[in-house]
């Protein structure tokens, strides 16, 4: 089973292109999983109130086609078999019964007073919808070449707007970050994200932003101030005409 909502496409969620941007996909998406945690339970609240916060890994995005403003979709989420410290979620975005786009996730439940991990059989999420997860053509680990040296390109420090109720810098937010870096954006449309979130970054620090462009692809990694990565990222686009 698949759980589902229906939304229809603002304006302000459309880029210069008048497609939907790829951070406006993902809230989408996100959005839709808080309402399922919220109708089946526990809620996302209802976790952080126990101290417990469900923290990104991983994520890969596929976007088949765009989407426009105004038009009406459907987005469904579930939550996949997961074991170990790893909960799995997929993610899909349809348009008059045409998949648009897919997401396949990597999830870690945290303490948030003692920082620790907890196993997937420490909590009972029995009540949310779950399927297999979804079939994506590349894959969710992300391999940045080690013979090719990345370039800065950029500096980005964290703002008010960017953070959650956690106060770190929101997941849907990174696409904006690293995507504002590539030179002339506006010419390209992003066809595969993937983004491994290996350290937090919290309102006021600041990243340096590093990128590589080979074998077609566009590498990115985020360094903080302290030298360890924030996180590290992959996008596969086209030209536009």
């Amino acid at each position: 089973m698949k759980y589902q909502e229906n939304y229809n496409v603002k304006f302000h969620d459309t880029d210069v292109n008048e497609v939907v941007s790829v951070s406006h996909i993902l809230k989408f998406m996100q959005e839709t999983s808080m309402r399922q945690m919220r109708a089946r339970k526990p809620s996302y609240e209802e976790l952080f109130n126990d101290k417990k916060a469900f923290i990104l890994s991983n994520i890969r995005l596929e976007i088949y086609n765009p989407i426009y403003a105004y038009e009406d979709i459907n987005v469904k989420t579930w939550a996949c078999p997961s074991r170990g410290y790893s909960f799995m979620r997929s993610y899909s975005i349809e348009r008059n019964g045409e998949i648009m786009a897919e997401a396949h996730t990597t999830w870690a439940l945290v303490s948030t007073e003692e920082k620790k991990l907890y196993r997937v059989t420490d909590v009972d999420l029995s009540n949310y919808d779950m399927d297999e997860p979804a079939l994506l053509e590349n894959p969710l680990r992300i391999r940045i070449p080690n013979d090719v040296p990345m370039s800065l390109i950029s500096e980005y420090t964290v703002r008010f707007t960017d953070t959650d109720l956690n106060g770190h810098m929101n997941n849907t937010n990174y696409p904006d970050m690293i995507i504002n870096c590539i030179p002339n954006p506006e010419n390209i449309r992003v066809k595969s994200l993937a983004i491994s979130f290996i350290n937090d970054i919290k309102r006021g620090e600041s990243v340096k932003i590093y990128m590589v462009k080979t074998d077609g692809k566009l590498y990115f990694r985020s360094i903080k101030e302290d030298g360890s990565t924030n996180i590290e990222a992959e996008i596969i686009a086209e030209a536009l005409n």
